[in-house]
Parts: C-alpha cells; structure tokens; sequence
C-alpha cells in the first residue's frame, strides 16, 4: 500500500532530522561547535530546548514507525 510506504518514509527522515538536531545541540553544548553568530544552527532555541524537541522527533518518528509495520502486518493478511 502506498501510505506504508510513505509513512515508512517519513518516519525515517523525522528520526534522521530528530538525532541531527539532538547531535547538533549536544556538539553546541559541549563547546564542539562553536557558532560563528547566535542561533545559526539552533535557532531561536536554547540548547536545552533542542535537545528536547529533537528528542520528542525521536519518539514520534518511532511511534509512527511502529504504526506503520502494523499496518504492514496488517495487510500481508
């Protein structure tokens, strides 16, 4: 079914940009990436915020993913 796939799909890019985000934030945290002006690669976030809201991608892209091999299961039936 097409929509598996696309979910399938987009849960994979979401995961992908969730642990960039989060690797971003933690390097910026550290002191690894110093950014040449504020709010070049987080934003308007702090490195607090982004570590969260790359976290809750994480999870969501997760949640989705589960969703869609059920519903890959599902139609193998």
């Amino acid at each position: 079914m097409p929509f598996t796939k696309l979910g399938t799909l987009i849960a994979g890019v979401v995961f992908f940009l969730g642990c960039i985000q989060v690797a971003l934030a933690i390097g910026v945290a550290v002191g690894a990436i110093v950014e040449p002006r504020p709010g070049l690669f987080l934003g308007n976030m702090t490195r607090e915020q982004a570590i969260d809201s790359g976290l809750l991608k994480i999870m969501a892209a997760v949640a989705f993913g589960i969703i869609t091999e059920i519903s890959r299961s599902v139609e193998k039936k």
